[in-house]
């Protein structure tokens, strides 16, 4: 589990915190052992409540945009992990919050939780990704509306619109959840884990022909996989499957 944990700011990500981020999330990577990672934030009032405004103030435009490459590097790193990554969200979890938010597969939250881009209140934009995958998780006209008015939503309205897949009234119950999920993930066959995550992430603007001749190709792939053979084997045999990574 990786914990954003910076109580005096409620977890506000700057360059640095997002630099070391990115560096433990080559830890894991790198690690074969870890087979699903859970990104949450300490406490129970925030997730990620933003950027750090005290830094963004001193920025000059160069620091800016040296701030946006930094962002965009680890949350498309998120993104196209090999592993599932779950978001468990807790109160506030807002711009640079909710943009890494929405890199993971899947997100939960807590009742409290509160999720935005209120960026255009302070003259901003979201910087890190959240213009492109927002529109695409709650459609555009709902993204529209909360980016364009800095609108903030309840989990309830988070969990109508799609953007998170489960709430829970509470914040321990939420983390318990969490990790529950965490070990469903992992019993995953991880070849078929990491395929069907680049199948999601890859079929953004394509065409349905496209589409189909794809996964007529990667389908014939995972056929070759022993992973697959044991999945099926498996469910024949009414056992639980013993899945290699192969």
């Amino acid at each position: 589990m990786l914990t954003v944990d910076i109580p005096q700011t409620r977890n506000a990500l700057s360059v640095p915190i997002v630099e070391y981020i990115d560096t433990l999330v080559d830890q894991v990577i790198a690690d074969k052992k870890v087979h699903c990672l859970i990104i949450t934030g300490g406490g129970e009032k925030s997730f990620v409540a933003g950027a750090d405004i005290a830094k963004l103030v001193q920025m000059a435009p160069e620091d800016s945009r040296y701030s946006i490459e930094v962002g965009h590097k680890l949350f498309t790193k998120i993104e196209t992990m090999d592993i599932p990554v779950v978001a468990a969200i807790n109160g506030y979890c807002l711009g640079g919050g909710l943009e890494i938010a929405m890199c993971c597969d899947i997100r939960i939250c807590s009742a409290n939780a509160k999720f935005g881009l209120p960026e255009i209140n302070i003259g901003m934009i979201p910087g890190w990704g959240g213009t492109l995958r927002l529109p695409r998780l709650i459609g555009e006209s709902r993204a529209k509306n909360m980016i364009l008015r800095g609108k903030m939503i309840t989990s309830r309205e988070a969990l109508d619109y799609g953007l998170v897949a489960e709430v829970y009234e509470s914040v321990p119950l939420m983390r318990e959840k969490a990790r529950e999920l965490a070990k469903e993930l992992s019993l995953k066959a991880p070849v078929t884990m990491k395929l069907d995550k680049r199948l999601v992430y890859d079929a953004a603007n394509k065409q349905p022909t496209d589409i189909a001749q794809r996964d007529a190709l990667a389908l014939g792939f995972v056929y070759t996989t022993h992973d697959a053979i044991e999945g099926l084997t498996a469910f024949l045999e009414k056992r639980a499957p013993i899945y290699e990574g192969r």
